[in-house]
């Protein structure tokens, strides 16, 4: 091997990795273009292409790859696989296809090996990089890491979901795929790349050899190995040199070195999807030279798809319009005018398959009745055929006035709205002196109790923001107060939209006093008010999201879920469109979707939401608070508590430390959970502290009962088990003021009481206090999910107690059903703190009943859980990892 310096490899490898892409005939040719440009790069790159095509004759690829002359390395097992042949190489490594080994169960992997030549440098720093990345991803269209480690040698090795498919684009060619068909698996990708920017990563390498398809059209994005993390990353973006990238499919602020974010992968996609479409490169005629390349990236706009030479004339016609506009909006050289992100422009893409208007499109009326055409074809060619010219006329006039007469009176309605909003606002933020916020709402209160002029729908509109102003500030009794004015004022009105909102708005102040009967009642009143028609959707919008609320303080994820898919369907179907509507209606999707129990379905909503947050600009408020805390309580109910600290992090304002008042009780608690699940126990417990005394400050009952069993875990955890015994004393007393006998809050209570005295070594009082836990989780509906994993909890902890009171069988038991509950809570492949824990009380169960071989599976599946989950330095996963045998390397 020539003796290349670290910084030589970092600038050679991204051009060995392109060079073996290319067949053997034509790489002449290309070594030619850049040695016009970099003679000393092309006479390397020519002396490793040499010497590999003489490693290549002596077998290189069925040879160890890091020591010469050692035995093959098919036949010889990582970790839990045995590697049988080579399948890829580039300037980086190795990639080999290997089989599970161990018994457990059967499947393929794929094992990629880093190239001893980068061991110790910037090459390993990447390749374990890429590793750590993957580690954050769970996507069905992402291959997803399964182990990772170090082979003998001392070769890095990354285990892989192995994805038997082809290129994407080769696959639709292949296939004679049409352009919609095109565009649904483009749109797979583009939710595979989102999920990447919703964890802060960026692919930075998209490409078609990056993109499989499987044989049943499944799509997998592969390869983060140059991937940026948006975090403090301490790798910096770029190094003098080096471009380890694909230069085709590169940005134009890749190749000049300027800052690389999700834009970058938006123009990856914008090449992507020109490729798809026009079954070209958008620069084509540079390929062939660098040079030209990088200045067609940096200079060149490209034609449009349906202009290039490769476009039928049926094809051109299909590219025409909507899709050459959204394919030039992710291409455009200045990133601040591409596609905010992602999901904007699958969304688009979604429009286009559905003929709706596009985002990137001017929305003018001769446009939008194209669409509506498209939409409606058959039903508008009957009419022209039979009328074609007076009966169209007439249609068209008739709904014009008539559209016409309803936004004069939604705009009427709403212009009053916003004037009462705009002079509440005007007093609250100029003309009144510097006063705290609850002080400025009082008086606020006091001037709309005070002024004559105006009517009772002024008021109204004015006490309603006041409402929500209190509401933000989570001050529900004051906002419960003000409401009821609102909702008497309404009784006195016609207006069916001042009567709908009053009193959805008051039912929802109510669940915080566990008031559930009247708050049902006044949600249906507020629906029966609006009249079924369009007027009336955005009403009807807003009375079914606080219906959905109302549901599920009331246990029934159900209804909730039902009355958040109605809110979502009556938007679509309303003539007045708000994407900040949109955006909150997701919101509340994914949450109910959360408290279902459809994890998958509330976290890929939830992405979605976010990209249209950030899209919008509403980064750093209210709504990303919201968004951010339940996003990451829904990571919390899946388990993956690593994922939902990141995410709940995004929830807290800047400055936070200084501005309690500004974070919500619900906040600070998931926070807290999130802390102590991945043993930052002290942190765990001042944010635990603050969520008490913030609760307090605002009488959420909730709130301080959560928080009270947060701060007695950790303070057991801790080994301070008088202050979790002082904690818990008061908890019980909380629990038993604010809730009836038998809600599964006792059950918590007891099972945190029994865990105690488990650490205080009364084991048999312990078995007791379990048994009173599991007596009430037993009982409470199981179709909550909250239910669920509290009932889980009770088993894997009984089942602890039971292993020092020498009762294995029943532990076994216990662990079992538990384990049986939340497998069923998720979808296959996915990994859970949650289920490793219960594999991790079911192996020790087996253990000492003396069933080693179960045993040892059981701990397995336990690592496999924890170390993703919650980390491989994690306690949980360290006790999982030194109890497995054979021994499971580190991740």
């Amino acid at each position: 091997m020539s003796p290349f310096a670290p910084e030589q490899w970092q600038a050679l490898s991204p051009y060995l990795d392109q060079a073996l892409e290319i067949s053997p005939k034509d790489r002449p040719a290309w070594l030619q273009s850049i040695r016009e440009q970099n003679p000393s790069l092309a006479t390397d790159l020519q002396t490793l292409l040499k010497e590999h095509q003489a490693l290549d004759d002596e077998g290189f690829l069925k040879a160890d790859a890091g020591v010469p002359g050692a035995s093959p390395m098919a036949g010889q097992v990582v970790g839990a696989y045995t590697l049988e042949s080579p399948i890829g190489q580039g300037g980086m490594g190795t990639v080999w296809l290997a089989r599970r080994s161990d018994g457990r169960f059967v499947g393929r992997a794929a094992v990629k090996f880093l190239s001893v030549a980068f061991i110790g440098g910037a090459g390993e720093e990447r390749f374990q990089r890429e590793g750590s990345f993957l580690a954050r991803l769970a996507h069905p269209n992402i291959a997803h890491l399964i182990d990772a480690g170090v082979f003998a040698n001392g070769q890095p090795y990354l285990i892989l979901e192995y994805i038997e498919g082809k290129h994407i684009d080769v696959y639709c060619n292949e296939r004679v795929l049409d352009v919609d068909a095109r565009l649904r698996l483009f749109v797979d990708v583009s939710a595979a790349v989102a999920h990447a920017h919703a964890n802060l990563i960026v692919h930075r390498d998209i490409k078609p050899s990056n993109v499989l398809v499987t044989g049943n059209g499944q799509v997998k994005l592969l390869d983060f190995g140059i991937a940026k993390l948006l975090e403090d990353d301490p790798v910096p973006l770029t190094r003098e040199g080096e471009r380890a990238l694909t230069l085709a499919y590169a940005s134009p602020e890749q190749v000049t070195g300027g800052p690389i974010s999700t834009a970058t992968d938006v123009y990856a996609l914008g090449v992507l999807l020109y490729l798809l479409l026009a079954g070209k490169h958008p620069s084509e005629s540079a390929l062939q030279s660098p040079a030209d390349l990088i200045k067609a990236i940096v200079d060149t706009q490209p034609l449009r798809p349906s202009e290039t030479a490769a476009a039928t004339a049926k094809l051109s016609r299909a590219l025409r319009g909507d899709l050459d506009t959204i394919v030039s909006k992710a291409l455009k050289k200045d990133p601040a005018e591409r596609y905010p992100s992602v999901t904007a422009i699958a969304d688009d893409l979604r429009r286009y398959l559905a003929h709706q208007p596009i985002s990137a499109r001017p929305d003018t009326i001769a446009y939008r009745a194209r669409k509506f055409v498209r939409r409606n074809y058959l039903a508008v060619g009957l009419a022209a055929a039979a009328f074609i010219a007076t009966l169209a006329g007439i249609i068209g006039i008739a709904f014009q006035a008539r559209a016409a007469r309803i936004e004069r009176d939604f705009a009427l309605r709403q212009l009053s709205r916003a004037e009462a909003i705009n002079d509440l606002d005007n007093f609250v933020l100029s003309d009144a002196p510097p006063t705290p916020m609850n002080d400025l709402l009082a008086r606020a209160e006091l001037l709309v109790a005070r002024r004559k002029t105006g009517d009772d729908a002024d008021r109204i509109e004015r006490l309603i923001a006041i409402a929500g102003r209190y509401l933000d500030h989570s001050e529900y009794l004051k906002a419960r107060r003000v409401l009821e004015q609102a909702y008497a004022l309404a009784r006195g009105l016609t207006d069916p939209s001042a009567r709908a909102r009053t009193s959805c708005d008051l039912a929802v102040t109510l669940t915080y006093e566990g008031d559930f009967e009247r708050a049902e009642r006044l949600i249906k009143e507020g629906l029966n008010e609006l009249r079924d028609d369009p007027t009336s959707a955005i009403d009807r919008v807003f009375c079914l999201s606080r219906g959905r609320v109302i549901a599920l303080k009331r246990g029934s994820a159900k209804d909730a879920v039902a009355r958040a898919e109605a809110a979502v369907r009556a938007l679509r179907q309303s003539p007045f469109k708000s994407e900040v509507l949109e955006m909150d209606n997701l919101i509340s999707l994914a949450s109910v979707y959360r408290a279902a129990g459809r994890l998958r379905e509330a976290n890929a909503t939830f992405e979605e939401a976010s990209g249209r947050l950030t899209a919008l600009g509403y980064d750093e408020t209210r709504r990303s608070q919201i968004l951010f805390t339940n996003w990451g309580t829904a990571l919390s109910s899946w388990g993956r508590p690593l994922e939902a600290e990141r995410v709940l992090r995004r929830a807290f304002p800047p400055g936070e430390d200084n501005r309690v008042a500004d974070v919500s009780p619900e906040l600070l608690i998931d926070y807290a959970r999130a802390l102590k699940d991945l043993g930052r126990l002290e942190e765990a417990d001042q944010y635990g502290e603050r969520a008490y005394q913030r609760s307090k400050a605002v009488g959420q009952q909730a709130g301080i009962r959560a928080a009270l069993l947060v701060r007695s875990s950790v303070h057991r955890m801790l080994g301070n088990l008088d202050r979790a015994t002082e904690l818990l004393s008061e908890l019980e007393r909380a629990v038993r003021a604010g809730l009836k006998a038998g809600h599964y809050g006792y059950a918590a209570l007891h099972l945190e009481q029994a865990l105690n005295a488990e650490a205080r070594g009364n084991a048999t009082a312990a078995l007791e206090l379990a048994n009173q836990a599991m007596a009430i989780a037993e009982a409470a509906p199981k179709e909550n999910r909250d239910r669920i994993d509290a009932l889980a909890n009770v088993l894997i902890g009984r089942s602890e107690i039971e292993l020092k009171l020498h009762q294995a069988d029943s532990a076994v038991d216990d662990a079992r059903r538990a384990l049986k509950l939340l497998i069923e809570g998720i979808e296959p492949g996915d990994l859970s703190s949650k289920v490793g824990r219960a594999h991790l009380a079911l192996g020790r169960a087996l253990q000492t009943a003396g069933n080693p071989g179960q045993a040892g599976e059981a701990f397995r599946s336990a690592v496999d859980h924890l170390q993703s989950a919650l980390g491989v330095d994690h306690p949980q996963a360290l006790a999982a990892r030194q109890l497995a045998k054979p021994e499971i390397p580190l991740r």
